[in-house]
């Protein structure tokens, strides 16, 4: 969990996760994710008196990682085949 307050911090943290995700070459794409990626955002504001601190949305992204199956390509390196088969 990493608290942002402006967009540019929350950048700064999406850029890290995705220098973070493993990629290789398929034939159907060369810059093919091998990772899953998940980014939750909590909307969160301060109410009442009390300054309680409540959740008032939450947004989730999901990239899955590529669909390629190694059958679907014939020149698929060996390491990118057994990634899909895990």
């Amino acid at each position: 969990e990493h608290p942002v307050s402006d967009p540019m911090e929350l950048m700064d943290i999406i850029e890290a996760g995705s220098l973070n995700r493993s990629t290789g070459q398929t034939q159907a794409n060369a810059d093919s994710s091998r990772s899953h990626a998940v980014l939750q955002l909590s909307l969160r504001k301060d109410v009442g008196r009390s300054r309680r601190n409540i959740e008032c949305g939450r947004l989730t992204f999901i990239d899955l990682a590529g669909s390629e199956r190694g059958a679907d390509t014939a020149n698929t390196c060996r390491t990118t085949r057994m990634e899909g088969a895990e």
